[in-house]
């Protein structure tokens, strides 16, 4: 009796029987979302809690943190598949990296925003009524510049939405060399601070 060949694995590589298509496809979206990630945030940073919902250290007094879900969704059509179209297998891993890091985005802006206002670190409109380059000194002289990992001091980034960016340059490019030289005594004090600041925190610990 003729025995029925086994039902051939259409969706894996020929090179390797342990990676599906599927599988290659999540993984290059994590891949790109991690890639995205780390142009924001330094990867010595990044924690990844594989268990609970909660996370919080013993000697810490703020309340535990929450897990963040992020989603996303994308539609293939079946007759892209019948037509054998591939280019929809790399429009559905940007879509779901745009996506993800979308609400990623959304997710950290909402986190900051929330810890600003926590401490009162936050700037209204009614402080420099619309004036751009008195809000941007006015933030300057409020905040504190941090280090990087060799103690060396860090100018703060700036984020603003899409379309913002030239307008807010062009108004501190305009302004006079005396708005420039006050802006560059303060960020020159800030990094002495900071400087200092990382220096009294090392001398608290125990070298051998």
């Amino acid at each position: 009796m003729t025995q029925t060949p086994p039902r051939p694995s259409f969706y894996r590589y020929l090179h390797t029987e342990q990676e599906s298509l599927d599988s290659h496809i999540h993984d290059q979206i994590r891949i790109r979302l991690d890639e995205r990630r780390a142009t924001l945030l330094d990867e010595r940073n990044v924690h990844r809690y594989r268990h609970g919902d909660r996370w919080a250290t013993e000697a810490s007094d703020d309340a535990p943190s929450m897990m963040h879900k992020m989603a996303a969704e994308s539609i293939i059509h079946t007759i892209d598949v019948i037509n054998h179209d591939t280019a929809i297998i790399e429009r559905y891993i940007e879509s779901m990296v745009e996506q993800l890091f979308a609400d990623l985005m959304q997710h950290l802006y909402q986190t900051v925003g929330e810890a600003a206002e926590s401490y009162g670190n936050t700037i209204t409109r009614n402080e420099h009524k619309g004036d751009i380059p008195v809000g941007f000194l006015t933030m300057l002289q409020k905040i504190e510049f941090g280090v990087n990992r060799y103690g060396s001091a860090q100018r703060p980034s700036i984020h603003m939405a899409p379309g913002q960016g030239t307008k807010f340059i062009k108004a501190l490019q305009a302004q006079p060399n005396d708005y420039h030289l006050k802006v560059e005594t303060t960020s020159l004090e800030k990094e002495k601070r900071a400087v200092a600041r990382e220096a009294a925190r090392i001398s608290r610990f125990r070298w051998e």
